[in-house]
């Protein structure tokens, strides 16, 4: 590759036009992903609805890729060219700070007079007590100072010639950290009913997400919902609502406990427990005649309607028989309180039962209820209890491998946004010159801040000064 060549590419990726259009085409493909569902942020059901209503739309923005917009190669370039960008620009800035911090440039009278603080002096007294003198003053004010025959270069607070510089190093770390979150990132819903356990693994997770670098890295630590709470209050007694209590366990031994609501999130091991919607879980059971039992679980019902009703369809083991439930909670006409002063519920369930669509039953169960269902095939009754109900909770659970990074990358900037700020280099030149015609010295100071300039001046007045009285001299 020629000279030529390099400068040209080094020219282009280290462009300040090339961020800004990069920026904004970024902030644009941002504001499209927001307005177009994302397959990869929905549960599947969610967005099979979206689709079934919005056909059309959903066909052509499959196919424009804008359904999968921020995972999409069009936006992974965008951001990585700002990268390049940004690497680029942080290299010369990097290596233009080493060399001001390596390199102090000396300055001469010319150079001098053209700051905005400049001051030429004049003594009788001898160049090298001179120099001494000012050496010494710029050196109890806090500058290195250094020395070329008669020219002196101080500087104060060099180090924060990297502030820039670190800004731009911060932002390349929050860009990985967005990227490798992104890809090695995990979300699900994990559905629990009260006293259930199910282990941190992919097929317990009734929604998963696997971001490219997660690499299915499940911890398989078990998961247990030890209490629901309908309306939790805490130990102050403030109401926080729905809340769930979960236990973590490796090995069987309890590692972590934490209730969580809609402001207290749990954490463990990097993954981040966040409750969701709930429902309650009636326990159907399906006996022989010889009361064995044929089949029988928990069923999530669901309140689609905010009603306070949990409806949920089902089938009814390998009977070919369907149903449908109803359930919820009331009060008995004999209230009874509990022991946390509420007023004791008890359930009721609505079940219709169909064979091949035509119904076959429609009635109300109460705990431990029963109803006897006759399987036409094998010419005898099975019987069909309720004999529990339990409340169940759907848990969002995230594990971001960029978390941590992006945290970094924020304390970082604020570090560097403060040495940036507060730790401002200034420079003092100076050039010493015996004038042979007089034969007096004379004395071209200037000095200046790289930023807030006007609040150098009262500092460099004082420098000044100090000289003057040091050398008990006048001024031209």
């Amino acid at each position: 590759m020629s000279f030529l060549t390099e400068k040209k590419i080094t020219a282009f990726f280290k462009s300040r036009k090339l961020a800004i259009i990069l920026i904004l085409l970024i902030i644009i493909f941002s504001i499209i992903g927001t307005h177009i569902p994302q397959k990869s942020q929905l549960k599947p059901d969610v967005y099979n609805v979206w689709k079934t209503n919005h056909p059309t739309e959903a066909y052509y923005f499959e196919i424009l890729g804008l359904t999968g917009l921020f995972s999409s190669p069009i936006f992974m370039g965008l951001v990585g060219l700002l990268f390049i960008n940004t690497l680029f620009c942080t290299r010369i800035m990097i290596g233009n700070a080493f060399r001001r911090l390596n390199n102090p440039q000396f300055q001469k009278k010319g150079y001098i007079s053209g700051l905005e603080n400049n001051m030429e002096l004049r003594t009788e007294k001898e160049q090298k007590h001179v120099t001494s003198a000012i050496n010494s003053i710029l050196k109890s004010a806090g500058y290195k100072v250094f020395q070329e025959e008669n020219c002196i270069v101080a500087e104060k607070n060099r180090f924060g010639v990297f502030g820039t510089s670190l800004i731009h190093v911060c932002i390349l770390i929050i860009i990985l950290a967005a990227v490798y979150g992104s890809l090695g990132r995990m979300e699900g819903d994990m559905r629990l009913i009260e006293g259930q356990t199910l282990s941190e693994d992919h097929g317990n997770y009734i929604f998963v997400n696997e971001g490219l670098f997660f690499y299915g890295n499940h911890q398989k630590f078990d998961i247990n919902l030890e209490k629901f709470y309908t309306d939790y209050k805490d130990e102050t007694g403030t109401p926080r609502g729905t809340a769930g209590k979960l236990v973590i366990k490796e090995n069987g031994e309890e590692m972590k406990t934490d209730i969580v609501y809609s402001n207290n999130l749990m954490s463990y091991k990097g993954y981040t427990f966040l409750g969701n919607v709930y429902g309650l879980a009636p326990l159907l059971i399906l006996k022989n005649p010889d009361g064995t039992i044929y089949s029988g679980s928990y069923l999530t019902a669901s309140d689609t309607d905010n009603s306070g009703r949990y409806v949920a369809s089902f089938e009814i083991g390998n009977t070919g028989l369907e149903g449908v439930l109803m359930a919820y909670m009331t009060v008995p006409l004999t209230s009874e309180i509990t022991e946390s002063g509420e007023i004791k519920q008890t359930p009721i369930l609505f079940l219709k039962i169909f064979d091949r669509g035509n119904q076959i039953y429609d009635g109300t169960l109460r705990l431990n209820d029963t109803v006897k269902i006759y399987d036409k095939y094998l010419g005898y009754d099975r019987t069909l209890g309720f004999y529990d109900i339990k409340y169940w909770s759907n848990f969002y659970i995230v594990k971001d491998a960029g978390t941590l990074l992006v945290y970094a990358g924020i304390g970082l900037i604020t570090l560097s946004l403060m040495i940036s700020y507060f730790i401002i280099p200034k420079r003092v030149w100076v050039e010493v010159i015996k004038d042979e015609k007089s034969d007096a010295t004379e004395i071209h100071i200037g000095g200046k801040a790289d930023k807030f300039k006007f609040l150098y001046e009262d500092e460099y007045s004082n420098l000044v000064n100090k000289i003057e009285e040091r050398l008990c001299y006048g001024t031209n």
